[in-house]
């Protein structure tokens, strides 16, 4: 610590120079902490998904009609073909709870999604709960907090897109539980699909946003996929389908792959705050390379000398990244609700401790990185020369 005054006057040298590197460097770590999140939590999407659950939706979406839905009747087929183990029929019901921009969707689902996906967080008798309340819901612990809703709550969701068969524009869900985050489907809403699809007009019910399907052999989920698609090529409603695992590594991957651009912009914040801290330490030196003079001869080693800058170079940014990591997490808890449906529909960043410690590791090694033309500089340091002024 006896150390630490001369490191505090040589870092406010220059006040306004100081509090602007600062600034920078704070927001360059926020942008940091937020995209290394992001790549994070795309990892974790992929290494979550599995191959042995599938995907069937309509391949053409004028080819059925109702558009990009499917009927009902197509779950026996898809049944049917050799290595699937179970089929269910999923609908979404989209809306907003109490204001426009908090929207809400209901992931309605029917009897054989208990076999189709059993990692969902429910228990079997949550199971009979659900599929013998036909307005019943259960809520994840993430989004009942963002809601603010518990067991035995009502959830009214509006709905100005989808029509009742009643004309009521609204539905009346009845909170029967909070089950345990999904990675992944943080925000997820089960409910039950007799009900919303019994409560459709006639003209379009019985008829599913997709299937679900679960395969014995995760090795021939591939081949399983051809095979139903093949199976259903003739019918009114062809098919497209995927494995949940290459469906992930797609979304992430293809079209304009926000989790490819994520390391690219952490590189370039990064660049940023390594030309500040260097073009920072090496004026800073060259500028006090008397002072540093005049501390040699009354006894500081240059070993002692080094470490001084390079406790100059990383207080700034050991610091700037604490701070900047703060404000990343204060952005991802941002509420998706305020921002626009595209944003709002991205994943949020994972900040994570080994995410922190990742931004440290990385502070630390730009100071030292930074600071290393400067140490050079003073290890060259003519003592005589400096205090002549030459």
């Amino acid at each position: 610590m006896k150390y630490f005054p001369l490191v505090w006057a040589a870092l406010w040298r220059k006040p306004a120079e100081a509090v602007l590197i600062w600034l920078a460097v704070t927001s360059s770590f926020t942008l940091f902490g937020l995209m290394v999140g992001l790549h994070t939590t795309y990892d974790r999407l992929i290494e979550n998904s599995r191959m042995d659950r599938l995907y069937v939706n309509a391949r053409f979406g004028n080819a059925s009609p109702m558009g990009i839905l499917l009927p009902f009747a197509l779950r026996d087929q898809i049944a049917h073909v050799e290595g699937v183990s179970a089929v269910s029929a999923v609908d979404y019901l989209r809306g907003y709870y109490q204001e426009p921009h908090q929207r809400v969707s209901i992931y309605a689902v029917d009897e054989d999604m208990r076999k189709a996906w059993p990692e969902l967080p429910l228990t079997d008798a949550q199971w009979d709960q659900l599929l013998a309340t036909p307005t019943g819901i259960f809520i994840s612990r993430f989004r009942a907090a963002t809601l603010g809703l518990k067991a035995g709550d009502t959830l009214p969701l509006i709905t100005p897109s989808v029509t009742r068969a009643d004309g009521a524009p609204s539905w009346e869900f009845q909170v029967l539980g909070v089950m345990p985050n999904m990675p992944g489907y943080e925000s997820l809403i089960l409910g039950n699909l007799s009900y919303v699809d019994d409560s459709m007009p006639l003209a379009v019910r019985s008829y599913a946003w997709e299937f679900r399907v679960a395969v014995r052999d995760a090795t021939k989920a591939n081949d399983i996929s051809v095979r139903i698609d093949q199976e259903l090529a003739n019918s009114s409603s062809p098919t497209l389908t995927i494995p949940d695992k290459v469906a992930e590594i797609d979304a992430v991957n293809s079209g304009i792959s926000v989790a490819s651009k994520t390391w690219p912009v952490a590189a370039g914040g990064i660049f940023m705050i390594l030309l500040l801290t260097a073009n920072g330490i090496a004026q800073s030196v060259r500028e006090r390379t008397p002072e540093f003079a005049v501390l040699t001869t009354i006894g500081y080693s240059q070993s002692t000398l080094m470490g001084l800058v390079l406790a100059e170079a990383a207080i700034p940014c050991v610091v700037g990244a604490g701070i900047g990591m703060g404000l990343a997490v204060l952005l991802a808890r941002l509420p998706t609700g305020y921002l626009p449906t595209d944003l709002a529909s991205l994943p949020k960043p994972t900040l994570s401790p080994g995410v922190f410690a990742f931004s440290l590791v990385c502070a630390l090694l730009l100071a030292l990185v930074g600071a290393v033309i400067p140490l050079q500089h003073l290890r060259r340091m003519s003592v005589i020369d400096a205090l002549a002024g030459r």
